[in-house]
């Protein structure tokens, strides 16, 4: 249906390109390098506006290259001027997978949303921008698919090198070649292989039912399935989980690890989920825990009249073959990449919700679906070990624009320096002092000299970017504790000339504890009749089930636990961690802001006095309830930032006392 709708717009398309600035014909040097930070399509068109694309024509189509800075970096005619024959203008194809594998020789692997109307070749096929052909059916010979069953997805794995002498070789090999096992002889040979998914399912498949939503290898391996690449709480794969949500667009680390690099996937699907992690069919997705980059910072730089217009192919940032030679933030929050934030690498002005995305694969859950963060915040990354003056980390609230480099505030931290103290003592002792300014620039040749020791004589591994006091114990913290923040890392060259990151940030904030508004004990007689537990000193002798009642409040809540002690001998039971997420019955009338309906008293669960054992007689308890909520709070103690989420600081406690009896 998708291509039928497009061949019955093809003459609308071209219609409008004419009306426009004349069609679009294709080029060779057009500024691929505009998507050195990225590339994607849309897959509706839409009219560029406050910007000028390359071509000056501001009609773009789900068949142009994008780049989220806002730039065009190729139109489709671009793409296919290999494939033209020469005097025919260009049909608008679309595009339906896309991997840049190599800037300056404008090379990029990709497929087409329909077949060339001159049959070179189908939509299903993988085609080269020098006129390079694999045909689909090549893709998918070794999981026994015969036809062409469409691309969706594309990506090369591999030595950089080895990719662009592949792209080379097709061509020089017919498809008739492909198709006779060429195709996996070459990249053995090179030792690269290629991940794609395709358009269909096909239940008769080799070994097992392959959908389009699998994550496939022209090897034959399935890299990732369907139900791998969404959280468990998303009903992903078919037939145990229920629905397959497809597999639009992927990109990965060209230099795959088994270890590390399938957690470095990331893709979008082709249907919306509106569950519990939500995303969108134009969001950009990571392998297991939700929404990386909204559609609507995708494509926010294009300022389009739509927020939404979907995804059809991503690209990854190139990468670097030496190490960076910018500054730039990495870790947010101690040592959690900023990649695991919604929002956490993002453009300019990109949105996000800031809160850290926990890995939702694992089952069952063993963190909260997304945290903020509190109290001291650590804040790491790269710095170079020359040419750079002086840094800070600025920020500003989420929603306001971004101001000159320079004009932000900057986060400022005091640190607490070990430093070598010689005979009588000679011992590394916490005697110095690095601060930034009021500003939050710090001196780049004292940061690293007191890191690495050369500057105090003892190393001061524990030291990073800054340390932000969100809290605002000392008077210069945010304005706003429990604030939603955009960051960005900002420095000062040798020459004087300021600059700043390309991306930005997002960080939410929770300083706030939970609350226990309200804490009950009920019991119920042989009548059904629910009655309030007295304290100490009163009775309800012959009642050994009790329900705990409570009123639980918080902007980010997690869970509850309860501990009964008391008895003779002494003893205790406790009832562990509740989250409120993890669907067991002792989560009843919980949700991620605590007890729901809000503000309400309501039934959390039961406890039973025979836990106790021997110890249940007629005696006094105590009950303790204790909620937590899921901010990722840091102490700091001028030299090192550590983890205090799992602090009882960060709780809440109530408790009460009741008597009992067998």
């Amino acid at each position: 249906m998708k291509r039928y709708l497009r061949l019955m717009g093809i003459l609308i398309v071209l219609v409008t390109l004419l009306a426009l600035s004349g069609v679009v014909q294709g080029q060779t040097n057009y500024p691929l390098t505009n998507c050195r930070d990225g590339a994607f399509s849309t897959e509706e068109d839409f009219m560029m506006r406050e910007k000028e694309p390359y071509d000056g024509n501001p009609y773009i189509s789900d068949g142009d290259l994008l780049s989220p800075s806002g730039q065009v970096c190729a139109r489709n005619a671009d793409l296919l001027v290999s494939f033209n024959p020469a005097g025919i203008a260009p049909v608008d194809l679309g595009l339906d997978a896309v991997d840049i594998l190599n800037i300056p020789e404008r090379m990029v692997a990709f497929s087409t949303e329909l077949d060339d109307p001159y049959g070179k070749f189908t939509a299903g096929d993988l085609l080269f921008t020098n006129g390079g052909i694999i045909p689909n059916a090549a893709l998918v010979q070794r999981f026994g698919i015969t036809h062409d069953i469409g691309l969706d997805a594309v990506h090369f794995v591999g030595v950089p090198e080895n990719i662009q002498a592949f792209a080379g070789l097709t061509l020089q090999i017919s498809g008739d070649a492909w198709l006779k096992g060429r195709l996996q002889d070459e990249l053995q040979r090179y030792g690269i292989d290629i991940w794609f998914s395709i358009e269909g399912t096909q239940w008769t498949a080799v070994a097992a039912p392959i959908l389009d939503g699998d994550l496939l290898s022209a090897s034959g391996a399935v890299i990732v399935p369907q139900a791998n690449l969404l959280p468990n709480s998303v009903p992903a794969g078919l037939p145990q989980r229920g629905v397959d949500f497809g597999l639009d667009a992927v990109t990965a680390r060209r230099l795959y690890d088994d270890a590390t690099s399938l957690t470095d996937i990331f893709f979008s699907t082709e249907i919306l989920f509106r569950g519990r992690p939500a995303f969108n069919d134009g969001d950009v997705l990571r392998i297991g825990n939700g929404v990386v980059i909204p559609n609507e910072a995708l494509i926010k730089n294009f300022v389009p009249k739509a927020d939404f217009l979907g995804l059809d192919a991503f690209s990854a940032p190139v990468e670097p073959s030496n190490p960076p030679t910018d500054p730039n933030i990495q870790t947010i929050c101690g040592d959690r990449p900023v990649v695991n934030f919604d929002g956490g690498v993002v453009p300019v002005g990109g949105g996000g919700t800031g809160l850290y995305k926990a890995n939702l694969a694992i089952s069952p859950p063993g963190d909260p679906p997304a945290r903020p963060c509190g109290e001291y915040v650590p804040i790491d990354g790269y710095l170079p070990a020359t040419g750079v003056k002086q840094f800070r980390v600025a920020y500003r609230p989420d929603g306001s624009l971004a101001p000159a480099v320079g004009a932000a505030n900057g986060i400022r931290t005091n640190w607490r320096l070990y430093e070598w103290h010689g005979w009588p003592i000679n011992a590394c002792l916490p005697t110095g002092n690095l601060d930034t300014d009021a500003n939050g620039w710090m001196l780049a040749s004292a940061y690293l000299g007191a890191k690495d020791g050369t500057l105090t004589g003892c190393a001061n591994s524990g030291l990073r970017l800054s340390v932000w006091d969100s809290a605002n114990h000392l008077g210069f913290g945010p304005a706003d504790p429990d604030g939603h923040y955009v960051l960005w890392l900002e420095w000062e060259d040798l020459g004087g000339i300021l600059h700043r990151e390309l991306v930005e940030h997002h960080v939410q904030l929770d300083n706030t504890n939970p609350v226990i508004n309200d804490f009950k004990l009920r019991y119920t007689d042989a009548n059904g009749t629910t009655h309030p537990v007295p304290p100490c000193g009163g009775a309800s002798a012959g009642v050994h089930t009790f329900q705990v009642y409570a009123n639980i409040a918080d902007d980010y809540y997690w869970g509850y636990k309860l501990r009964v002690r008391g008895g003779n001998p002494s003893a205790a039971v406790h009832y562990g961690w509740h989250n409120y997420y993890d669907g067991t019955p002792p989560v009843a009338n919980t949700d991620d802001t605590g007890t729901t309906p809000d503000s309400t008293l309501v039934y959390l669960r039961d406890i039973e006095m025979t836990d106790l054992g021997a110890s249940f007689v007629d005696c006094c308890y105590d009950l303790d309830l204790w909620v937590r909520d899921t901010a990722i709070r840091h102490s700091f103690n001028g030299r090192t930032a550590n983890d205090a989420s799992g602090s009882s600081a960060w709780w809440d406690n109530s408790f009460l006392t009741f008597a009992a009896s067998p």
